[in-house]
């Protein structure tokens, strides 16, 4: 075990000196960039492999390749001055029969660059390029899946990728899916041209860590998924730059099966992000998130600094599998975080039945530069079926930070800055139990614009907060719609008001804004906040039309009691379940397991597992669900 433990040492950290070398020139690789030198590189990879592990030279000069295979223990070492050039021709890459089942597999990933599944002790090293030939090439975004990855590694333990250039993949460029041990340092990933061009994406995988590395990207710079029902854990992002990013420069999701949990993410910069966040964090599709740490992030000319949504778009990750239920956002503390040329508010949506729970902003300043037309109060849309974006929520009632549906919010130590004719308040709260406010300032521009806005909310505490410029107030309460509230020691200013209560607004199509005409409605029982309830002790049978693809059935659903209850599904001989946790109206989404061809007649039978459970019902609705649209 010793000698064991003492070879992969050296093979990770010794110089390559200590290791047997295999140039590919002595295995006919030519590196003159018209030759083809995939099958030349290959056989010094295979060569090291069979010799128990070994460095593989490529030298300085132009590589053109198709696939390699990486193995075990071997390092791909690219000298100063190396080039492997992906061919421009999809044709000239290898189809690889994958293991791992994974979303990504069959609808993104068919063609690599470089690719290894299963593999331990491997790594790709040294100051030379791998460049993926894709801006001008491989510029037709769909399908997909015949754009080549530049690097995908699935199933490896011990991975070092280090120093090395990426640049211009055809598809995402560096994939890293169900990898353990995963050490990525100084690297640099630059790409351009349309479609899906990630930089990296960290997926399903465990103990990673990324440092000193700099990213200018098309889509994402980096993101953490879950394409399968592996959590994505253990990950540390450390000291890195990103700039010009045409998607988030940091992001968990979309594609959140699996979920995330124990992320940190420290000393970064980011610049230059025209549509989308900085920072987002998100789970959609069931998956837990949990235990994040986001601190000293400086960011300018972003569209949004941070994003932190729950949804319920539930897709399944594989034929015959579903979302079953959907776990928790919790446990997210962002501090010491200044963006400056800000255009849309940040935000924390949590859904209308299920909040997130326990969410830290401290020592954060944004200044915006932007102002907007905001939509009422009551009217901001729920859009908890769709794919998250911050982009989704384009005119947010306030400049600075929006929150809705939140439980255990704490602000510390927050600055907001606006320009001129800015009519909104900086902040909006709405359905947020436990807001603690300590030392928050922020700009006001218009007389009637208070600071901050809450709704919804109870156990509300304020202490030393202060509006930078004098309005009317310093908080605006509508109507009776908030209790146990806490104010002491805020810091007003000459003809000011602590508070003022606005009028109170009812809220708009709370259930319906998402697409559909297949519905059912329940028409008798009792009267349970606001809606008519079937209680599910008797089971409910419906019939509903079908219509053609993927289908999702959506019951609109609580608990009355504590305990999470299951609701079971039965139709054409098929059972599915879902978990019921919530104790407020909220939709449960079950994708259907089988698919019909068009309008047919489907029988429903909707029912609680546990005869004694207090489980009610009081729409059902079926939608069509996209399950072949690529993230």
């Amino acid at each position: 075990m010793r000698n064991t433990i003492l070879a992969v040492l050296l093979f990770l950290f010794s110089p390559a000196i200590l290791l047997a070398q295999f140039n590919v020139k002595e295995f006919g690789a030519k590196g003159d960039g018209q030759t083809m030198d995939t099958r030349s590189i290959q056989q010094a990879i295979d060569k090291a492999f069979e010799s128990k592990g070994g460095v593989v030279i490529v030298p300085a000069g132009t590589f053109k390749i198709g696939t390699l295979i990486l193995k075990d223990n071997v390092n791909l070492h690219l000298d100063a001055g190396a080039l492997l050039l992906g061919s421009p021709d999809y044709r000239d890459y290898t189809e690889v029969v994958q293991k791992y089942e994974s979303r990504t597999r069959d609808l993104y990933a068919r063609y690599f660059m470089i690719f290894a599944e299963g593999a331990k002790n491997i790594s790709i090293t040294g100051s030379g390029t791998i460049h993926g030939n894709g801006l001008k090439n491989f510029q037709e975004v769909k399908p997909q899946n015949l754009r080549p990855y530049m690097i995908r590694l699935v199933s490896c333990h011990n991975v070092s990728l280090n120093g090395i250039s990426l640049l211009e993949a055809a598809n995402w460029t560096l994939h890293l899916l169900g990898c353990k041990d995963v050490n990525v340092s100084g690297i640099v990933i630059e790409n351009e041209g349309e479609g899906n061009r990630d930089g990296l994406d960290i997926d399903g995988c465990q103990r990673v860590t990324v440092a000193n590395s700099r990213f200018s990207t098309t889509d994402d710079a980096i993101v953490m998924k879950a394409t399968s029902d592996t959590l994505c854990q253990d990950i540390a992002i450390t000291n890195c730059t990103f700039r010009r990013i045409g998607g988030s420069a940091l992001k968990t999701g979309t594609e959140s099966n699996g979920g995330f949990k124990n992320i940190t993410i420290s000393n970064c910069v980011i610049k230059d992000i025209p549509v989308h966040a900085g920072i987002e964090l998100m789970t959609v599709d069931g998956g837990i998130m949990q235990n994040i740490l986001i601190e000293n992030i400086s960011m300018e000319d972003v569209a949004t600094p941070f994003f932190i949504r729950l949804g319920i778009r539930a897709r399944p990750f594989k034929s015959g599998q579903y979302v079953k239920e959907i776990e928790d956002v919790k446990d997210i503390s962002l501090t010491n975080i200044s963006a400056i040329n800000a255009k849309l508010p940040s935000s924390i949506i949590g859904l209308h039945n299920n909040k997130i729970k326990n969410v830290t902003i401290s020592n954060y300043t944004a200044r915006y530069a932007y102002v907007q037309h905001a939509d009422p109060y009551n009217k901001v849309s729920f859009q908890e079926f769709e794919y998250p974006a911050a982009a989704m929520f384009s005119k947010l009632p306030a400049y600075g930070i929006y929150c809705r549906s939140v439980d255990e919010l704490h602000l510390q130590n927050v600055r907001i800055y606006t320009v001129e004719n800015e009519k909104r308040p900086a902040i909006t709260f709405d359905r947020i139990n436990n807001l603690e406010l300590f030392s928050v300032k922020a700009e006001v521009k218009q007389q009637d614009a208070p600071m901050l806005y809450i709704r919804n909310s109870k156990g509300i505490t304020a202490a030393f907060c202060k509006t930078i410029g004098i309005n009317n107030a310093l908080f605006e309460m509508e109507g009776a719609s908030n209790f146990n509230v806490h104010l002491s020691s805020n810091i007003l200013q000459n003809g000011q008001k602590e508070t003022r209560v606005a009028p109170a607004l009812a809220d708009h199509a709370v259930f319906e804004d998402f697409d559909t005409e297949i519905k059912y409605t329940v028409n008798s029982g009792a009267k349970i906040q606001g809606l008519t309830a079937h209680d599910l002790k008797n089971p409910l049978k419906i019939k509903l039309n079908s219509r053609k693809g993927a289908l999702q059935l959506c019951l609109l659903s609580l608990n009355s009691t504590k305990k999470p209850q299951k609701v079971l599904v039965k139709y054409d001989g098929i059972i599915q379940e879902f978990l019921i946790s919530w104790n407020e109206w909220g939709w449960a989404p079950i994708s259907l397991l089988k698919e019909y061809q068009g309008n047919e007649k489907v029988e429903f039978e909707i029912v609680s597992v546990d005869p004694n459970a207090n489980l009610k019902i009081a729409k059902i609705y079926l939608r069509y669900q996209d399950i072949g649209f690529t993230d």
